[in-house]
Protein backbone atom coordinates (compact mmCIF):
# COMPACT_ATOMS: atom_id res chain seq x y z
CA UNK A 1 0.00 0.00 0.00
CA UNK A 2 2.56 2.97 1.12
CA UNK A 3 4.52 2.15 -2.34
CA UNK A 4 0.74 2.71 -4.28
CA UNK A 5 0.30 5.74 -2.35
CA UNK A 6 4.40 6.74 -3.12
CA UNK A 7 3.53 6.38 -6.63
CA UNK A 8 0.64 8.90 -6.63
CA UNK A 9 2.58 11.19 -4.54
CA UNK A 10 5.50 11.08 -6.90
CA UNK A 11 3.79 11.71 -10.44
CA UNK A 12 3.06 15.34 -10.26
CA UNK A 13 6.88 15.22 -9.55
CA UNK A 14 7.76 13.52 -12.75
CA UNK A 15 5.38 14.87 -14.74
CA UNK A 16 6.83 18.25 -14.08
CA UNK A 17 10.34 16.73 -14.33
CA UNK A 18 9.83 15.74 -17.75
CA UNK A 19 7.92 18.73 -18.91
CA UNK A 20 11.29 21.34 -17.56
CA UNK A 21 13.50 18.62 -18.83
CA UNK A 22 12.02 18.56 -22.57
CA UNK A 23 12.69 22.79 -22.54
CA UNK A 24 14.73 24.18 -25.29
CA UNK A 25 16.87 25.52 -22.75
CA UNK A 26 17.83 21.93 -21.25
CA UNK A 27 19.20 21.58 -25.11
CA UNK A 28 21.29 24.57 -24.94
CA UNK A 29 23.01 23.75 -21.57
CA UNK A 30 23.34 20.10 -22.78
CA UNK A 31 25.67 21.62 -25.96
CA UNK A 32 27.31 24.40 -23.69
CA UNK A 33 28.47 22.58 -21.58
CA UNK A 34 29.34 19.32 -23.66
CA UNK A 35 31.61 22.19 -26.00
CA UNK A 36 33.04 24.03 -22.76
CA UNK A 37 34.32 20.34 -21.76
CA UNK A 38 35.87 19.77 -25.46
CA UNK A 39 37.28 23.29 -25.45
CA UNK A 40 35.10 24.22 -27.57
CA UNK A 41 34.24 28.46 -28.33
CA UNK A 42 30.80 28.59 -26.07
CA UNK A 43 28.37 31.58 -26.09
CA UNK A 44 29.36 32.65 -22.45
CA UNK A 45 30.96 30.75 -19.51
CA UNK A 46 28.70 28.31 -17.54
CA UNK A 47 27.32 29.48 -14.22
CA UNK A 48 27.00 26.62 -11.75
CA UNK A 49 25.43 26.75 -8.44
CA UNK A 50 26.63 22.58 -6.81
CA UNK A 51 23.40 22.37 -4.72
CA UNK A 52 24.25 18.57 -4.22
CA UNK A 53 26.20 18.31 -0.52
CA UNK A 54 24.10 20.87 0.78
CA UNK A 55 22.50 18.35 4.08
CA UNK A 56 19.24 17.66 4.35
CA UNK A 57 17.78 20.03 6.92
CA UNK A 58 19.13 22.95 4.67
CA UNK A 59 16.65 21.28 2.18
CA UNK A 60 13.61 20.40 4.31
CA UNK A 61 13.63 24.12 5.36
CA UNK A 62 13.41 24.98 0.99
CA UNK A 63 11.54 21.78 -0.09
CA UNK A 64 9.71 19.81 2.78
CA UNK A 65 8.08 18.66 3.81
CA UNK A 66 8.10 15.50 2.72
CA UNK A 67 5.39 12.33 2.17
CA UNK A 68 6.41 9.45 1.12
CA UNK A 69 6.60 6.36 3.28
CA UNK A 70 8.95 4.09 1.52
CA UNK A 71 13.16 4.31 1.59
CA UNK A 72 13.16 4.18 -2.14
CA UNK A 73 10.21 6.27 -2.94
CA UNK A 74 11.46 9.39 -0.32
CA UNK A 75 14.27 9.25 -1.56
CA UNK A 76 13.23 10.01 -5.17
CA UNK A 77 10.78 12.28 -3.38
CA UNK A 78 13.70 14.19 -2.33
CA UNK A 79 15.48 14.26 -5.71
CA UNK A 80 13.14 15.51 -7.14
CA UNK A 81 11.60 18.28 -5.56
CA UNK A 82 15.60 19.54 -5.27
CA UNK A 83 15.82 18.95 -8.67
CA UNK A 84 12.41 21.23 -9.48
CA UNK A 85 13.54 23.73 -6.93
CA UNK A 86 16.69 24.52 -8.64
CA UNK A 87 15.36 24.40 -11.59
CA UNK A 88 12.19 26.42 -10.96
CA UNK A 89 14.02 29.51 -8.58
CA UNK A 90 17.67 29.47 -9.49
CA UNK A 91 18.49 31.03 -13.00
CA UNK A 92 22.07 29.21 -13.72
CA UNK A 93 23.09 26.10 -15.93
CA UNK A 94 22.03 23.18 -13.97
CA UNK A 95 20.57 20.38 -16.53
CA UNK A 96 17.33 18.94 -15.94
CA UNK A 97 17.56 15.51 -16.67
CA UNK A 98 14.93 13.17 -17.21
CA UNK A 99 16.62 10.08 -15.66
CA UNK A 100 17.18 9.07 -11.99
CA UNK A 101 20.02 6.91 -10.40
CA UNK A 102 19.89 4.06 -8.18
CA UNK A 103 23.14 3.09 -6.22
CA UNK A 104 24.67 -0.46 -6.86
CA UNK A 105 24.40 -2.83 -4.06
CA UNK A 106 27.93 -3.45 -2.39
CA UNK A 107 27.48 -7.13 -1.28
CA UNK A 108 31.60 -7.25 -0.29
CA UNK A 109 33.69 -4.18 1.11
CA UNK A 110 37.55 -3.74 -0.68
CA UNK A 111 40.04 -5.54 2.19
CA UNK A 112 42.90 -3.75 2.39
CA UNK A 113 44.10 -6.35 4.57
CA UNK A 114 44.23 -3.62 7.66
CA UNK A 115 41.19 -1.83 8.76
CA UNK A 116 40.82 1.93 8.92
CA UNK A 117 38.45 2.71 12.48
CA UNK A 118 36.31 6.31 12.46
CA UNK A 119 34.94 7.14 15.20
CA UNK A 120 31.75 9.88 14.78
CA UNK A 121 30.17 12.52 16.69
CA UNK A 122 27.45 11.76 18.92
CA UNK A 123 24.13 12.64 18.38
CA UNK A 124 25.08 14.49 15.33
CA UNK A 125 22.60 12.70 12.62
CA UNK A 126 25.46 11.76 10.40
CA UNK A 127 26.44 16.12 10.20
CA UNK A 128 29.26 15.69 13.11
CA UNK A 129 32.84 15.60 12.58
CA UNK A 130 34.76 12.32 11.81
CA UNK A 131 38.49 10.97 12.95
CA UNK A 132 39.93 8.15 11.56
CA UNK A 133 42.30 5.72 13.55
CA UNK A 134 44.92 4.65 11.33
CA UNK A 135 46.28 1.16 11.72
CA UNK A 136 49.56 2.26 10.58
CA UNK A 137 49.35 4.94 13.25
CA UNK A 138 53.08 3.41 14.54
CA UNK A 139 54.65 2.70 11.03
CA UNK A 140 53.68 1.81 7.51
CA UNK A 141 54.31 -2.47 7.56
CA UNK A 142 53.63 -2.75 3.94
CA UNK A 143 53.70 -6.71 4.70
CA UNK A 144 50.44 -6.24 6.17
CA UNK A 145 49.06 -4.78 2.95
CA UNK A 146 46.49 -6.90 0.65
CA UNK A 147 44.02 -6.39 -1.80
CA UNK A 148 40.70 -7.77 -2.33
CA UNK A 149 38.31 -5.91 -4.42
CA UNK A 150 34.72 -4.66 -3.60
CA UNK A 151 32.06 -7.08 -5.57
CA UNK A 152 28.46 -5.73 -6.84
CA UNK A 153 25.20 -7.83 -5.61
CA UNK A 154 24.08 -8.01 -9.43
CA UNK A 155 20.58 -9.54 -8.09
CA UNK A 156 19.76 -6.97 -5.34
CA UNK A 157 20.66 -4.19 -7.32
CA UNK A 158 18.46 -5.39 -10.49
CA UNK A 159 15.65 -5.47 -7.85
CA UNK A 160 16.39 -2.34 -7.07
CA UNK A 161 16.18 -0.69 -10.48
CA UNK A 162 13.18 -2.80 -10.67
CA UNK A 163 11.48 -1.88 -7.85
CA UNK A 164 12.48 2.63 -8.59
CA UNK A 165 11.10 2.30 -12.18
CA UNK A 166 8.07 0.95 -10.90
CA UNK A 167 7.91 3.92 -8.22
CA UNK A 168 8.85 6.35 -11.47
CA UNK A 169 6.15 4.94 -13.09
CA UNK A 170 7.65 3.83 -16.10
CA UNK A 171 8.54 6.83 -17.29
CA UNK A 172 12.17 7.77 -16.27
CA UNK A 173 15.57 5.62 -16.98
CA UNK A 174 17.60 4.58 -14.24
CA UNK A 175 20.85 4.18 -14.61
CA UNK A 176 23.57 2.45 -12.07
CA UNK A 177 26.16 3.88 -10.10
CA UNK A 178 28.74 1.87 -9.08
CA UNK A 179 30.69 2.26 -6.10
CA UNK A 180 34.50 2.85 -6.85
CA UNK A 181 38.18 3.69 -4.99
CA UNK A 182 38.49 6.83 -7.02
CA UNK A 183 41.76 7.92 -8.58
CA UNK A 184 43.93 9.43 -5.38
CA UNK A 185 45.94 7.14 -3.83
CA UNK A 186 47.80 9.49 -1.49
CA UNK A 187 44.41 10.28 0.09
CA UNK A 188 44.24 6.69 1.03
CA UNK A 189 47.74 6.44 2.18
CA UNK A 190 46.95 9.38 4.49
CA UNK A 191 43.73 7.24 5.94
CA UNK A 192 46.01 3.89 6.77
CA UNK A 193 48.82 5.90 8.02
CA UNK A 194 47.12 9.12 9.74
CA UNK A 195 47.60 13.20 8.67
CA UNK A 196 50.83 14.11 10.55
CA UNK A 197 52.34 10.64 10.39
CA UNK A 198 52.74 10.67 6.77
CA UNK A 199 54.39 13.76 5.81
CA UNK A 200 56.98 13.19 8.38
CA UNK A 201 57.21 9.89 6.48
CA UNK A 202 57.97 11.78 3.41
CA UNK A 203 61.07 12.94 5.15
CA UNK A 204 62.19 10.22 7.49
CA UNK A 205 61.28 7.38 5.95
CA UNK A 206 60.06 8.37 2.15
CA UNK A 207 60.56 4.30 0.71
CA UNK A 208 58.10 3.72 2.98
CA UNK A 209 56.22 6.17 1.71
CA UNK A 210 56.79 5.03 -2.17
CA UNK A 211 56.12 1.78 -1.29
CA UNK A 212 52.78 2.48 -0.34
CA UNK A 213 51.96 4.72 -2.90
CA UNK A 214 53.11 1.90 -5.32
CA UNK A 215 50.95 -1.03 -3.79
CA UNK A 216 47.65 1.56 -3.50
CA UNK A 217 48.28 2.58 -7.32
CA UNK A 218 48.42 -0.89 -8.38
CA UNK A 219 46.13 -1.87 -6.77
CA UNK A 220 43.27 0.95 -7.86
CA UNK A 221 44.44 0.47 -11.74
CA UNK A 222 43.94 -3.36 -10.99
CA UNK A 223 40.00 -2.30 -9.35
CA UNK A 224 39.33 0.32 -12.52
CA UNK A 225 40.69 -2.31 -15.35
CA UNK A 226 38.15 -5.32 -13.29
CA UNK A 227 35.37 -2.85 -13.94
CA UNK A 228 35.40 -2.19 -17.21
CA UNK A 229 35.68 -5.95 -17.59
CA UNK A 230 32.79 -6.22 -15.44
CA UNK A 231 30.36 -3.23 -17.47
CA UNK A 232 30.20 -1.61 -14.44
CA UNK A 233 31.15 1.98 -15.14
CA UNK A 234 29.40 5.31 -14.21
CA UNK A 235 28.05 6.63 -17.84
CA UNK A 236 24.59 7.74 -18.34
CA UNK A 237 23.51 8.78 -21.90
CA UNK A 238 20.16 8.72 -23.29
CA UNK A 239 21.37 9.59 -26.91
CA UNK A 240 24.72 8.09 -27.23
CA UNK A 241 25.71 11.88 -28.23
CA UNK A 242 25.80 13.50 -24.44
CA UNK A 243 26.48 12.41 -21.51
CA UNK A 244 25.86 12.82 -17.51
CA UNK A 245 28.07 11.29 -15.29
CA UNK A 246 31.25 13.05 -13.82
CA UNK A 247 31.74 14.93 -10.99
CA UNK A 248 31.08 18.29 -12.23
CA UNK A 249 30.89 17.51 -15.64
CA UNK A 250 27.78 18.45 -16.16
CA UNK A 251 27.64 17.36 -19.91
CA UNK A 252 30.08 15.92 -22.21
CA UNK A 253 30.75 14.43 -25.83
CA UNK A 254 30.86 10.87 -25.94
CA UNK A 255 33.13 9.60 -28.73
CA UNK A 256 32.32 8.21 -31.82
CA UNK A 257 33.33 4.70 -30.52
CA UNK A 258 31.22 4.73 -27.99
CA UNK A 259 28.78 1.59 -27.41
CA UNK A 260 26.25 1.78 -24.54
CA UNK A 261 26.41 -2.16 -24.29
CA UNK A 262 29.80 -2.01 -23.56
CA UNK A 263 31.29 1.30 -22.23
CA UNK A 264 34.92 1.61 -21.84
CA UNK A 265 37.00 2.95 -18.66
CA UNK A 266 37.91 6.27 -20.57
CA UNK A 267 34.27 7.13 -21.28
CA UNK A 268 34.14 8.03 -17.19
CA UNK A 269 35.48 10.59 -15.30
CA UNK A 270 38.56 10.38 -13.23
CA UNK A 271 38.32 12.66 -10.07
CA UNK A 272 42.04 12.87 -9.31
CA UNK A 273 42.67 14.46 -5.80
CA UNK A 274 45.53 15.05 -3.01
CA UNK A 275 44.10 17.29 -0.69
CA UNK A 276 45.52 15.28 2.40
CA UNK A 277 49.23 16.14 0.67
CA UNK A 278 48.10 19.67 1.12
CA UNK A 279 51.13 20.08 4.14
CA UNK A 280 53.77 19.14 1.35
CA UNK A 281 55.71 21.47 -1.13
CA UNK A 282 55.38 20.94 -5.11
CA UNK A 283 58.97 19.38 -4.43
CA UNK A 284 57.84 16.71 -2.26
CA UNK A 285 54.53 16.97 -3.76
CA UNK A 286 56.21 16.21 -7.44
CA UNK A 287 58.17 12.92 -5.63
CA UNK A 288 55.21 11.33 -3.56
CA UNK A 289 51.82 12.53 -5.33
CA UNK A 290 51.89 13.35 -8.57
CA UNK A 291 53.78 10.58 -10.46
CA UNK A 292 51.10 7.94 -8.85
CA UNK A 293 48.08 10.36 -10.15
CA UNK A 294 49.77 9.99 -13.79
CA UNK A 295 49.60 6.35 -13.41
CA UNK A 296 46.03 6.65 -13.16
CA UNK A 297 45.03 9.49 -15.47
CA UNK A 298 46.82 7.82 -18.38
CA UNK A 299 43.67 5.65 -18.22
CA UNK A 300 41.32 7.98 -19.41
CA UNK A 301 42.77 8.47 -22.80
CA UNK A 302 39.36 10.38 -23.91
CA UNK A 303 40.58 13.64 -22.37
CA UNK A 304 38.89 12.89 -18.86
CA UNK A 305 40.77 13.93 -16.25
CA UNK A 306 39.58 16.12 -13.69
CA UNK A 307 41.89 17.58 -11.23
CA UNK A 308 40.31 18.65 -7.82
CA UNK A 309 41.74 20.78 -4.59
CA UNK A 310 40.28 23.02 -2.10
CA UNK A 311 43.71 23.97 -1.26
CA UNK A 312 46.12 26.75 -2.46
CA UNK A 313 47.39 25.37 -5.37
CA UNK A 314 49.01 28.19 -7.20
CA UNK A 315 52.34 26.39 -6.54
CA UNK A 316 51.89 23.32 -7.86
CA UNK A 317 50.09 23.92 -11.40
CA UNK A 318 52.95 23.51 -12.96
CA UNK A 319 53.06 19.98 -11.79
CA UNK A 320 49.73 19.43 -12.70
CA UNK A 321 49.84 20.80 -15.84
CA UNK A 322 52.12 17.36 -16.72
CA UNK A 323 49.05 15.12 -15.26
CA UNK A 324 48.29 12.88 -18.27
CA UNK A 325 44.67 13.41 -19.96
CA UNK A 326 43.73 16.90 -18.03
CA UNK A 327 40.79 18.58 -18.92
CA UNK A 328 39.68 19.96 -15.67
CA UNK A 329 41.00 21.67 -12.95
CA UNK A 330 39.87 23.36 -9.77
CA UNK A 331 40.36 27.07 -9.06
CA UNK A 332 39.47 27.49 -5.15
CA UNK A 333 38.68 30.50 -3.39
CA UNK A 334 42.58 29.95 -2.14
CA UNK A 335 44.05 29.79 -5.15
CA UNK A 336 45.23 32.28 -7.44
CA UNK A 337 43.00 32.51 -10.84
CA UNK A 338 45.88 34.49 -12.30
CA UNK A 339 48.52 31.47 -11.39
CA UNK A 340 45.97 28.76 -12.90
CA UNK A 341 45.60 31.07 -16.38
CA UNK A 342 49.15 31.31 -16.94
CA UNK A 343 49.75 27.93 -16.49
CA UNK A 344 46.79 26.27 -18.61
CA UNK A 345 45.77 29.18 -20.52
CA UNK A 346 43.56 27.21 -22.83
CA UNK A 347 44.82 23.73 -22.37
CA UNK A 348 42.18 22.90 -20.17
CA UNK A 349 38.44 23.98 -18.07
CA UNK A 350 39.34 26.36 -14.98
CA UNK A 351 36.75 25.50 -12.93
CA UNK A 352 36.87 28.91 -10.70
CA UNK A 353 34.86 29.04 -7.54
CA UNK A 354 33.39 31.85 -4.97
CA UNK A 355 34.22 31.64 -1.56
CA UNK A 356 31.02 30.34 -0.23
CA UNK A 357 31.40 31.74 3.68
CA UNK A 358 31.63 35.13 2.47
CA UNK A 359 28.86 34.43 -0.13
CA UNK A 360 26.44 33.29 2.73
CA UNK A 361 27.51 34.88 5.41
CA UNK A 362 27.83 38.29 4.59
CA UNK A 363 28.01 39.39 0.81
CA UNK A 364 25.34 41.50 -0.02
CA UNK A 365 24.36 41.05 -4.15
CA UNK A 366 26.81 43.87 -5.19
CA UNK A 367 29.64 42.17 -3.44
CA UNK A 368 28.89 39.18 -5.00
CA UNK A 369 29.24 40.62 -8.67
CA UNK A 370 32.35 42.09 -7.38
CA UNK A 371 33.93 39.46 -6.18
CA UNK A 372 33.04 37.32 -9.61
CA UNK A 373 34.41 39.92 -11.57
CA UNK A 374 37.58 39.92 -9.20
CA UNK A 375 38.12 36.01 -9.71
CA UNK A 376 36.97 35.55 -13.37
CA UNK A 377 39.08 38.47 -14.79
CA UNK A 378 42.25 37.22 -15.39
CA UNK A 379 40.96 33.87 -17.26
CA UNK A 380 39.05 36.19 -19.67
CA UNK A 381 39.28 34.96 -22.82
CA UNK A 382 40.18 31.09 -21.46
CA UNK A 383 37.79 28.30 -21.01
CA UNK A 384 36.25 28.94 -17.25
CA UNK A 385 33.28 28.46 -15.35
CA UNK A 386 32.22 30.24 -12.27
CA UNK A 387 30.64 28.08 -9.37
CA UNK A 388 29.31 28.04 -5.93
CA UNK A 389 29.33 25.22 -3.38
CA UNK A 390 30.10 23.73 -0.66
CA UNK A 391 27.27 25.09 0.42
CA UNK A 392 26.58 23.85 4.18
CA UNK A 393 23.73 26.28 5.09
CA UNK A 394 21.84 29.24 2.67
CA UNK A 395 22.01 31.65 6.38
CA UNK A 396 18.10 31.30 6.59
CA UNK A 397 17.81 32.82 3.25
CA UNK A 398 16.51 30.58 0.79
CA UNK A 399 16.75 32.84 -1.98
CA UNK A 400 20.91 33.46 -1.99
CA UNK A 401 21.29 30.72 -4.48
CA UNK A 402 19.10 32.92 -6.82
CA UNK A 403 20.42 36.00 -5.76
CA UNK A 404 24.69 34.24 -6.49
CA UNK A 405 23.20 32.75 -9.90
CA UNK A 406 21.93 36.24 -10.87
CA UNK A 407 25.22 38.23 -9.44
CA UNK A 408 27.26 35.07 -11.73
CA UNK A 409 25.05 36.14 -14.88
CA UNK A 410 24.88 39.99 -14.49
CA UNK A 411 28.98 40.16 -13.44
CA UNK A 412 29.93 38.14 -16.65
CA UNK A 413 27.79 40.46 -18.72
CA UNK A 414 25.12 37.38 -19.80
Amino acid sequence: MDRNKDKEILKPLIERLLEIAARPSEARKKKLWADHQALKPVERPPVCVYYEGMPDPEWDRITGPFSCKTPAGLSLEKDFKKRLWMAENVPDDNIVWPFVTVLAVVSKAVDWGVQVTWHESAGAGGLGARKAESPFKDGIDLNKLKFSDMQMDEAATALFVEEVSELCLGKLPVFVKYATLGASPFDKATELRGMEEILFDCIDNPEKVKGLMEFLTVSLISHHKAREAKGHLNVATLDGKYAAFGWRVHSFYLPPDFDAAKPKLKNEWFYVSAQTSSGLGPDMYAEFVHPYNCRLAELMTDKTAYYHGCEMLDQKYGILKTLPNLRRVHVSPWSNTAAAAEVFKNKAVLEIHSHPGKVFFGFSKEDMKNEIKAVTGPAKGLHFDINLSDIHSVNSDRLLLKKWAEAATEALGQ
